[in-house]
């Protein structure tokens, strides 16, 4: 019963501040715009500040009453979240909302990457993720509020890739994360919810060298603003996990009961041989 009092609690008597990583291009581009909607100010971070300066400037064009700061940072560097934090404690920029969407993919075979790439990936992917909500629970915690959201993948429901061994495992990661935070504070109306997306209009294909992908038939891809926009719902709802599309979400079923060297067929299938729209 408590859960559900505290859910309906929300900051009425001062303007709440939401920090986005990756929030230069895609799903992190999206989930600015999306916060900045809804009325919070926004700290955004990403390795090209251009592209953040330049969503700034777009944004402001519809308020100019709310705060948007940019950071630049790779959280592939072990210092990076201090630096955040650090940052936004000079700013005096309490964080309500922490969006951890930085991250990438890496399809190359998992031996023929070397372990420096590795170790960057887990940073990203792992560090910064649990290091940023260690960082700024504290502050969540003395205010009684707090929004996270995970930005997971549908990649650990659906059979294993051919290439790009850790991150399947590296998303169960953030997943189980996330219900862990979730279910131990959310009686502190600090709810932490897994966005478990499949595949997303974005540069995030592109970026990891992935042209099979572009293979897939259209009806299974999503835009980034309605990812965006099911994740905000579903945090501020108080749900730890969801799975954006009724599709996603049928795949997920079928995968738990058709063995997985079938599905793994029909996937590989999907993106070698090009569907009528």
């Amino acid at each position: 019963m408590l859960v559900k009092i505290y859910r309906f609690i929300e900051m009425t008597d001062q303007t709440k501040t939401v920090l986005i990583t990756g929030a230069s291009a895609g799903i992190g581009k999206s989930f600015a715009e999306v916060f900045f909607k809804n009325g919070f100010d926004l700290v955004l971070t990403a390795r090209r500040t251009d592209r953040l300066e330049e969503l700034r400037e777009n944004l402001m064009l519809s308020s100019n009453n709310q705060g948007i700061n940019i950071i630049s940072a790779d959280l592939s560097d072990e210092d990076a979240p201090k630096k955040i934090f650090d940052f936004c404690i000079d700013q005096n920029i309490h964080i309500d909302a922490l969006v951890n969407n930085a991250g990438y993919g890496n399809p190359k075979s998992f031996e023929n990457v070397r372990w420096g790439e590795h170790s960057d990936f887990l940073q990203v992917m792992i560090g910064s993720v649990t290091e940023l909500i260690h960082i700024f629970l504290p502050g969540m915690i003395d205010r009684q509020y707090g929004r996270i959201i995970n930005v997971a993948s549908l990649a650990p429901y659906i059979p294993p890739a051919d290439r790009g061994g850790l991150y399947s495992p590296i998303k169960i990661y953030q997943i189980k994360l996330s219900e862990g935070i979730h279910y131990e504070y959310m009686d502190q109306n600090i709810f932490c919810t897994a966005l478990c997306p499949g595949l997303t209009r974005s540069e995030f294909h592109i970026a990891a060298n992935m042209p099979e992908v572009a293979n897939t038939p259209d009806f299974l891809w999503m835009s980034s603003e309605k990812v965006a926009e099911q994740g905000y719902k579903a945090v501020m709802s108080g749900k730890n996990l969801i799975i954006n599309g009724l599709l996603n979400k049928f795949f997920a079923l079928i995968s738990m009961v058709i063995p997985k060297i079938l599905t793994k067929k029909i996937g590989k299938y999907l993106t070698t041989k090009r569907m009528p729209n």
